[in-house]
């Protein structure tokens, strides 16, 4: 079942999408309603799963960690040992986002590692207890993530960006900073004082650390998890190899980012040259995407690769292993 939004719903999501700590007060101020009618608005869009939670983006070059990706294509898999592996995906403190996918991957992995060795750990141990049921495991690290708003769904695109990896200057961080972003990093509405106690300190603390915090880059958005599927819209990610794409470079990303379905560009260190995820309504739609990438860029585009992301069975921006 698609379940249709009205604009001001459509408003409340385009605030929460990447502002969600803001106050409800606030929010009802700028899409013109009171606070009361915000919050039962916000509470029935959770009911319903259009809101699937609330998640803080951290810098994760910032936090010293290595964004490492691993695409799993299947070889004889059984449905039985495929749900042994998610498992065992969804408790490895290492493992931070798990995306279930159709097409030249059925599995997307990311590690958040302090270092490479920890990355080989963890393929090591994938590949002790489930690789005669792999095929072909692509390993790429994103040297950075630019992400987007959900401008598809609103009435007036709002096309700010924010930058996982812009800079590889680390913050300094204690404990105390470690927790608070463990408490944050799944929960971004979480109030002060529920951070407080999770951390054992005082909401006083917890203002300030989190606004260092925010002012370091450490915390780049407080975002909102929309469930696209329910709206009607299906999640692509392209893998595009380009020639060197020279001063067409900033061109290919000006036509990417000025496209409302685009909601992130990857500059990897892998075998293709960019990548981006795109949401739309239907592959016809993704088809024309392609189609007129292909006329605009015609010298630059050497292939692509496309492929389907069904669910995500996790989404964080810091390893289990960082929490303290």
């Amino acid at each position: 079942m698609v379940i249709e939004l009205d604009l001001k719903d459509r408003r409340i999501l385009s605030e929460l999408d990447m502002d969600a700590r803001q106050p409800l007060s606030q929010l009802g101020k700028k899409v013109g309603l009171s606070r009361e009618v915000v919050n039962y608005r916000i509470a029935q869009l959770e009911k319903s799963k259009v809101i699937l939670g609330y998640y803080a983006v951290l810098d994760t070059a910032k936090l010293g960690l290595i964004y490492c990706r691993i695409f799993l294509k299947y070889r004889g898999m059984t449905l039985q040992k495929e749900q042994e592996l998610l498992d065992f995906c969804s408790k490895h403190k290492d493992i931070a986002w798990i995306v279930i996918s159709e097409g030249k991957w059925e599995l997307a992995l990311v590690v958040l590692a302090e270092s490479l060795r920890v990355i080989e750990a963890v393929r090591d141990e994938l590949g002790n207890r489930f690789g005669q049921y792999f095929q072909d495991p692509y390993i790429s690290i994103a040297l950075s993530i630019t992400e987007f708003k959900h401008n598809y769904l609103y009435k007036t695109p709002d096309y700010r960006e924010i930058v996982v990896g812009a800079s590889g200057q680390m913050v300094s961080l204690d404990d105390m900073d470690w927790k608070i972003l463990s408490a944050i990093v799944d929960d971004s509405r979480m109030a002060l004082v529920e951070i407080a106690k999770a951390v054992g300190t005082n909401p006083k603390t917890v203002d300030y650390r989190l606004k260092r915090l925010i002012n370091d880059k450490a915390i780049l958005a407080f975002r909102t998890m929309i469930n696209t599927r329910l709206l009607g819209y299906d999640h692509y990610k392209v893998f595009l190899t380009l020639q060197e794409a020279g001063n067409a470079a900033s061109e290919i990303r000006e036509f990417l980012l000025k496209d409302p379905k685009v909601i992130y560009i990857t500059k990897p260190l892998g075998m293709h040259t960019l990548e981006f995820e795109a949401i739309v309504k239907n592959t016809s739609e993704l088809h024309g995407m392609m189609m007129e990438f292909r006329q605009r860029f015609p010298e630059e585009l050497v292939g692509y690769d496309v492929y389907f992301l069904y669910e995500f069975r996790s989404l964080r921006y810091l390893p289990a292993t960082r929490s303290v």
